[in-house]
């Protein structure tokens, strides 16, 4: 007996949490790349490693080419800021951690309690209503703008795959840059407010909206745009035995320009070292 199997071709539904957020109007349905999910990486074997370097470097989403992350309807700091302190619906919060070392974790209070201060403000007087020029003095708890975050630090490892024969970047982390001021507001420099492991942060960058400056029609998540690296950055920091950056090691601690042509040189190392591990 003859039997005819019919094959109908159809195309997949949409995924409950594929569907973008009602960020702006559309005349159609969008939905993000790949349904929201992440998209996993390359296995690599330890016996297919034959080198590996750990970089840490900056984001300055005032770079042209990183202003799509200053999105005013969806940034990254407000992001970050979000799935460190509250979390995400369906998606929990990922673990912060105090520095690159990834080992100790900080609770919201602690990640709010870094970035706020009690100042004093004058405010009128609850028991004397009827005269506006009855003020007391009340300490109110002033915590971080996330709008005032400007910078992000990743922490990458660059990994030659002989199996493939290919360098190519892992991000591990990511931490928000803040500004430490004293109370008297002097300005002491930038330092990471937090960091979160990339794999524990994909689940939820997948799902939320970077915009895109060639095509409104071509949707894309942030996962997609740091996966693609279509970020500009500089070196900051490379494995080394002082666990410094390149900043605060003698020869460029006081020299802006030289710790510039470091951070040049450390990438352009990669390149040689990629290109000396093929054969002809």
């Amino acid at each position: 007996m003859k039997k005819t199997i019919l094959i109908i071709l159809a195309s997949l539904p949409f995924l409950s949490n594929a569907q973008l957020p009602s960020y702006e109007p559309s005349l159609y349905l969008r939905s993000i790349p790949n349904e929201g999910k992440p998209i996993a990486y390359r296995h690599i074997g330890e016996s297919h490693v034959k080198y590996s370097k750990k970089v840490e470097r900056i984001i300055d989403t005032r770079q042209k080419q990183n202003k799509a992350v200053t999105w005013p309807r969806n940034p990254l700091n407000l992001i970050l800021w979000t799935a460190a302190t509250k979390g995400y619906p369906d998606m929990g919060r990922p673990d912060a951690y105090a520095n690159d070392s990834l080992g100790r974790i900080l609770s919201p209070a602690e990640i709010k309690a870094k970035v706020s201060d009690t100042i004093s403000v004058w405010v009128p007087n609850p028991d004397n209503p009827e005269d506006p020029t009855d003020l007391i003095e009340k300490q109110v708890i002033e915590t971080l703008d996330p709008a005032e975050i400007k910078k992000f630090k990743i922490m990458e490892e660059w990994i030659f795959d002989s199996e493939h024969s290919d360098m190519r970047p892992r991000i591990i982390a990511i931490a928000p840059m803040y500004e430490i001021k004293s109370q008297t507001g002097l300005d002491l420099g930038e330092a990471e407010l937090f960091w979160i492991k990339l794999d524990d942060l994909r689940p939820i960058l997948s799902q939320q909206e970077i915009f895109n400056p060639y095509n409104d029609a071509a949707r894309m998540s942030y996962d997609h745009w740091i996966q693609k690296r279509m970020f500009a950055s500089h070196i900051t920091k490379e494995s080394n035995v002082y666990d410094l950056d390149i900043a605060y090691i003698e020869g460029f601690r006081d020299d802006g320009v030289l710790a510039l042509l470091e951070a040049d040189k450390i990438k352009n190392d990669l390149f040689v070292t990629e290109h000396d591990y093929w054969e002809y």
